[in-house]
């Protein structure tokens, strides 16, 4: 994902967790490229999302985006995944 938000558009705070949970779970009985995709987007999501005060979840969310988007992206590079320290 990695781009500018539309804020205008972006659903709330409380809606991509709520989405992360339900895609989660849809993955532990179906582990799908496409699932895992959607999971590490909606963790971008959190990340970035300007009613997220917490920094820790921000950092989780950082963090779990890539880790994620390692499942659907071979090629992409170990070296960001572990980096975030959560306190």
């Amino acid at each position: 994902m990695n781009r500018e938000l539309n804020r205008s558009k972006l659903p709330r705070f409380e809606v991509i967790l709520a989405s992360l949970f339900y895609l989660m779970s849809q993955y532990v009985g179906s582990p799908r490229k496409e699932i895992a995709n959607a999971v590490s987007e909606h963790f971008e999501l959190l990340h970035q999302h300007p009613e997220c005060g917490s920094k820790v979840l921000r950092d989780v969310g950082r963090s779990l985006h890539l880790q994620w988007r390692g499942l659907t992206d071979p090629v992409m590079p170990d070296f960001e995944r572990d980096k975030v320290r959560l306190h």
